[in-house]
């Protein structure tokens, strides 16, 4: 047996050493593998002489003494004002405010006041009535009085709890909502997380609350609004950086639920998850690796998004801005900046340098300015994506026109020639000659030597110019039906070669015209089988919308467009706040049918370069006699304004396009907004169109991911067989998915 052996006392070099270390707390590499770090007796703020001395391929990384547990991930606190500290009914601790005496209140009544941010649930709070204190001046960061209202939050535990309860209740919705594919990694690695965090064999509790703690600072990000019946006079206060018809909770509420959320909710969640993640990474078990990189992700894009929001907040305030360096009007030779920096000449010289180069490569050191907020008011529903992305206002493109950008219609009307016209009977007759099925037709099998071409130049056009084009005098008279709609479809390949089935019965047409035969008012019909005006919407998904005039009206009929992006510079410039109630993701489409989804999502995008409107109204506010289905959300009074406002800026900007038999007419769906006029039939003259939904997959537009997903489920992916519908049947009676469609 090998005797223990005693250690000797360390030197006294050494104890000072352990002493200074243990003041200091180890590096965070050294406490990980438990050895001695010893600080640098130069400058113990430098790397310490053990990560110095490490291994060449390890010393790049930081010699920390910083603990992960001791992050901070949210902001902390409300604000230093006194009527926080010294009010008789905030609590001890600082910005706390939790009310710990009856003897303040009114009486004993409780009253509920249900609060949204519009993404699916309602919180629903206790609150009581207490008695004001004089201080005329309590007023909170908008300008309103602390106390005109005079409620409060009744129990903090209770209040907790209805937070703890939305929070497991919108932990899917918001993610779903805040979180978009135009940062495909945010996207990827989140989709990842969660699948990760619940998995059914093994889930991750620390995952969990990770994604918990993202949603909740969501919550002091976000924009909150009464939604109840009891609003208890939060209307007689309004707020200047909304809308008319919003309602902000009381300012005393207000403060107190974000404190709750904040001290109650997130800081416990934020201690368990850090805590967690330093055992985690202390444990150096490989096993765990993919769960540190998710939880750490998840926690730095959460830090992202409150960086940018913050950012967003201040610029939308116009709070006052100090000295930034490298700000595109700071003058490194001013005496602020010498005040802020002892620098000598050459230093000067060198910061002055780096900051002209800096401006002309566009860096990021910009102060916060009121054009850096997004137009689209993302960043204020915590941002459903942390870039706060501006789009340009206004837009200047070709597809940004007006009724006066048009000398006549022949800018926007292509005249088919005779010969071309004998191209197309060629074309027809070679592609029935081969023996192949209509929806086999396309630009290969209908070759159409010069029309095509002129065809493709079109398809540009539509895609990255105007976004219309009509084509006119292909002599329809000289075709059966069935070879009509073939030559339709040849000729449409050329724009988009791809088709859609346009509803639950998989059918690739739709026949447009007043289904005179049904016993059912004409204000309680489907548009499309109606003789009544439209009013302005998009189709559902689809990019392409092909429209074939067989004849036309006696009188009116007539299709009405107009441009998105005129539309959104007209709103821009009078309206702003209606942009940002078009581009939150809580208007509510109704649609009880399989192929349309009913789902919540903006009206308005920004994507890749463009705004895109995709809407109607039907799906949101139903038909006189036709209500959407029970329970799903009805409209606010503000979305109504928005929407209201949204048909009258089009109507301003409208362009009507006069229609003749055989017209081919051919709208880019998310670059346009179309409708139509009101029309009369006669024996000899009724108004009948057919309908293809197209896509070009080559000059496609980007879309944002719920446009996507719906536009895939029209042309990919979805079990609804194709119907090929060539003959028209008499319609008597149409379901409600019918009814509430375009």
């Amino acid at each position: 047996m090998i005797p223990k052996v005693r250690r000797k006392p360390y030197s006294r070099e050494v104890r000072l050493k352990t002493h200074r270390t243990r003041q200091l707390a180890s590096c965070i590499r050294c406490h990980t593998q438990r050895i001695r770090c010893d600080p640098n007796p130069e400058d113990e703020t430098h790397p310490c002489l053990t990560c110095l001395n490490s291994h060449p391929r390890t010393r790049y990384l930081g010699c920390l003494r910083y603990k992960i547990s001791e992050s901070v991930l949210f902001r902390t606190g409300v604000g230093p004002y006194t009527f926080y500290q010294h009010h008789p009914m905030t609590g001890p601790k600082y910005g706390d405010f939790m009310l710990q005496t009856s003897r303040k209140w009114v009486d004993n009544k409780v009253h509920v006041l249900e609060i949204t941010q519009d993404i699916q649930s309602v919180c629903r709070l206790e609150v009581r009535q207490f008695e004001p204190p004089e201080e005329i001046d309590a007023v909170d960061l908008k300008g309103r009085s602390m106390y005109h209202i005079p409620w409060a939050i009744a129990d903090a535990d209770k209040a907790t709890n209805a937070f703890k309860e939305f929070l497991d209740k919108s932990l899917v919705p918001y993610l779903g909502t805040l979180l978009d594919e135009s940062d495909q990694i945010v996207w990827e690695v989140f989709h990842s997380a969660i699948s990760f965090a619940f998995s059914k064999d093994k889930p991750v509790e620390v995952l969990q609350k990770a994604l918990r703690l993202w949603v909740a600072c969501r919550f002091i990000e976000g924009k909150w609004r009464c939604c109840g019946a009891d609003k208890l006079g939060a209307g007689e206060l309004k707020n200047p950086f909304r809308s008319p018809d919003w309602i902000s909770p009381p300012p005393y509420i207000d403060y107190q639920y974000a404190s709750i959320i904040m001290h109650r909710i997130l800081r416990p969640l934020r201690l368990e998850v850090l805590r967690t993640l330093q055992k985690l990474i202390e444990e150096n078990n490989s096993n765990n690796w993919y769960t540190i990189f998710l939880v750490t992700f998840v926690l730095l894009h959460n830090y992202e998004r409150g960086v940018a929001f913050q950012r967003a907040f201040s610029a939308k305030r116009e709070a006052p801005v100090s000295n930034i360096p490298f700000s595109h009007d700071f003058n490194w030779k001013s005496k602020d900046a010498q005040h802020m920096a002892k620098l000598d000449q050459q230093q000067v010289d060198l910061l002055t340098w780096l900051s002209n180069i800096a401006r002309q490569k566009g860096m990021i050191w910009i102060e916060p300015t009121r054009q850096a907020v997004n137009p689209f008011g993302k960043e204020n529903v915590g941002s459903w994506h942390v870039q706060v992305r501006q789009g340009p206002v206004p837009f200047d493109t070709k597809l940004a026109w007006n009724t006066s950008t048009f000398r006549s219609e022949q800018d926007y009307i292509f005249e088919v020639t005779t010969s071309q016209n004998l191209e197309v009977a060629t074309a027809l007759n070679k592609f029935l000659d081969l023996g192949l099925d209509g929806h086999e037709i396309s630009p290969q099998n209908f070759q159409l030597p010069t029309l095509g071409e002129s065809l493709r130049q079109h398809a540009q056009e539509v895609h990255s110019g105007r976004g219309f084009v009509t084509i006119r005098g292909i002599d329809f008279d000289l075709y059966s039906r069935e070879d009509g709609i073939l030559v339709f479809l040849g000729l449409a390949s050329y724009i988009g070669e791809k088709r859609a089935k346009q509803d639950d019965q998989g059918n690739m047409l739709m026949h447009i015209r007043d289904a005179k035969s049904s016993a059912i008012s004409q204000s309680d019909r489907p548009t499309r089988f109606s003789n009544r005006a439209s009013t302005f919407h998009t189709d559902p998904f689809p990019d392409i919308l092909g429209l074939l005039a067989k004849s036309c009206a006696a009188k009116g009929g007539n299709h009405i467009i107009a441009s998105s992006l005129s539309i959104y510079n007209a709103i821009a410039a009078v309206r702003p706040d209606i942009l940002e109630v078009l581009a939150r993701p809580d208007w509510p489409f109704d649609s009880p049918g399989g192929l349309i989804e009913r789902t919540m999502r903006p009206i308005l995008f920004y994507h890749g370069g463009h705004a895109i409107f995709n809407y109607a109204r039907e799906p949101l506010i139903g038909l006189d006699n036709v209500p959407r289905s029970s329970g799903f959300p009805t409209l606010t009074r503000y979305q109504r304004e928005a929407l209201d406002f949204l048909e009258a800026t089009a109507h301003a900007n409208q362009l009507v396009l006069q229609n003749l038999p055989g017209d081919l007419t051919f709208i880019n769906n998310h670059g346009l907004l179309h409708s139509r006029e009101a029309f009369e039939d006669e024996p000899e003259k009724s108004r009948y169109l057919v309908r293809l939904w197209l896509k070009n997959d080559a000059l496609a537009w980007k879309l944002p991911r719920v446009l996507r997903e719906g536009n895939e489920r029209l042309f990919e992916d979805n079990e609804v067989e194709e119907q090929w519908n060539i003959v028209p049947l008499p319609r008597l009676t149409f379901t409600v998915a019918e009814r509430l469609s375009s």
